[in-house]
């Protein structure tokens, strides 16, 4: 879970970037400066300094697991109560159940992995303000044997 999708984020990083190369190239009375180098110069330079979305914006999770025919998602989120941008995170475990759980009794593979989809979008709207990216799960969730992996858990 994330605080903000990839493309707001980048968006907010460019947004930010050209703010401060207005800042460094406005003198005090508001006039412009010959900039030195040129602003996209500017940015792919600065790019050394910038987090990657992926691995450092994220603020929760969720962690689905199986009880009995049941599925359900414990919730995990970033300790501090204002969240913002930060390369050192702690996570608290907030609940045991998100959302309602789903029953996935004589479904098929595909039935649960479509439920699956449907009760992390159910989180997603739990959670205002913010985006799960499940990007990864569409990938493979497909392609898993769930009644197997269910199977072999119990």
């Amino acid at each position: 879970m994330y605080r903000l999708s990839e493309q707001e984020y980048y968006l907010e990083e460019k947004n930010h970037s050209k703010k401060l190369y207005e800042y460094i190239y406005t003198r005090i009375d508001g006039t412009k400066r010959n900039p030195l180098v040129s602003y996209e110069k500017f940015y792919e330079e600065s790019s050394i300094f910038r987090d990657m979305w992926r691995y450092n914006e994220i603020i929760g999770y969720i962690r689905l697991y199986i009880l009995g025919t049941q599925i359900r998602g414990e919730y995990f989120q970033h300790k501090s109560k204002r969240i913002v941008k930060t390369r050192k995170k702690s996570f608290i475990y907030i609940t045991h159940k998100l959302v309602s759980e789903i029953n996935i009794m004589n479904q098929t593979n595909d039935e649960i992995y479509n439920s699956i989809l449907q009760y992390l979008e159910r989180c997603e709207k739990e959670l205002e303000k913010k985006y799960i990216d499940i990007v990864s799960f569409k990938s493979i969730g497909q392609y898993v044997n769930w009644n197997k992996l269910i199977d072999d858990n119990k």
